[in-house]
């Protein structure tokens, strides 16, 4: 049985990477999409390949401008006529290296991508979900987010943290209108992310976030269907009872996320390696 059959969904940066893999898998269950990359070519091939097995639109735009995230939106109330569910998930890395070598503007930058335009779209979107009696958006917060800090990523790490505080903020605001927001953290997946880690090499990127690299490379890193299933799971209604909370791809298993009984601290914000994901 399919978990989506009917709904219209929104995944910013689905042109590739993970939010490729959740276009594929939302639209499996039964979903029509609409992606946005930044890349026109990204976008095309994308589109080529998702139309061959389901409903999918896509626009150019970048999420960092508040007037593309504005016709974003136009575009896929034109194309699915509502929206039901928001996937947050365009992300870079940014300037990589010593916190007062980088260029503060390529830091702002990212930042405007990692958390502005997960504000943007959100706020946007509200009133769309309001009119259709409820709703869902999942933030993609990345891999680190609740392990341990990034140094010489500062710009990434930072507007991933702020992604999960935003998120337990607007899940507690928007309860009443019957919109659940999570966030997810799908691990460490091989992209393009992990190879422009690669690409700028370990003088900038640190010796251990070099060779972690290296290793995810070569071992495969965490499979990012299991990402996309858990967005797919936070997407329906089998989730109703999930709010405000950070999720682990890699370890919240779904069939135990289905029968939780979540109070007020589980699940928040917290370290995610197996260890210390738990609540004390």
């Amino acid at each position: 049985m399919q978990l989506l059959t009917g709904k219209s969904v929104i995944i910013t940066g689905g042109a590739r990477g993970i939010g490729f893999a959740i276009a594929q898998e939302l639209i499996n269950q039964g979903a029509s999409v609409v992606i946005c990359s930044r890349t026109e070519d990204e976008l095309k091939k994308a589109l080529l390949f998702l139309n061959k097995h389901g409903k999918a639109f896509g626009i150019v735009c970048d999420v960092s401008k508040i007037s593309d995230c504005k016709k974003l939106i136009k575009f896929a109330k034109g194309k699915l006529k509502k929206i039901d569910i928001l996937v947050n998930n365009a992300g870079v890395y940014g300037p990589i290296g010593p916190f007062e070598k980088i260029n503060l503007e390529e830091w702002e930058k990212a930042f405007q991508i990692n958390f502005m335009g997960m504000v943007y779209c959100s706020y946007l979107v509200i009133p769309e979900m309001q009119k259709n009696k409820g709703g869902k958006i999942i933030n993609l917060c990345g891999a680190g987010v609740g392990a341990n800090s990034l140094p010489r990523f500062s710009a990434y790490f930072t507007s991933k943290f702020a992604v999960v505080g935003f998120t337990e903020v607007l899940a507690d605001e928007v309860k009443e209108k019957n919109i659940q927001v999570n966030s997810i953290s799908p691990g460490g997946v091989n992209t393009y992310l992990n190879e422009y880690l690669l690409t700028v090499g370990s003088e900038k990127s640190g010796k251990k976030m070099y060779q972690q690299a290296l290793k995810q490379k070569k071992t495969g890193g965490t499979p990012p269907k299991l990402g996309a299933q858990l967005v797919a799971f936070l997407a329906s209604k089998d989730s109703n009872h999930i709010n405000g909370r950070l999720l682990s791809a890699k370890w919240n298993p779904i069939k135990d996320l289905k029968k939780a009984k979540l109070n007020d601290n589980l699940y928040k914000l917290r370290r995610i390696d197996k260890e210390l994901f738990y609540e004390k």
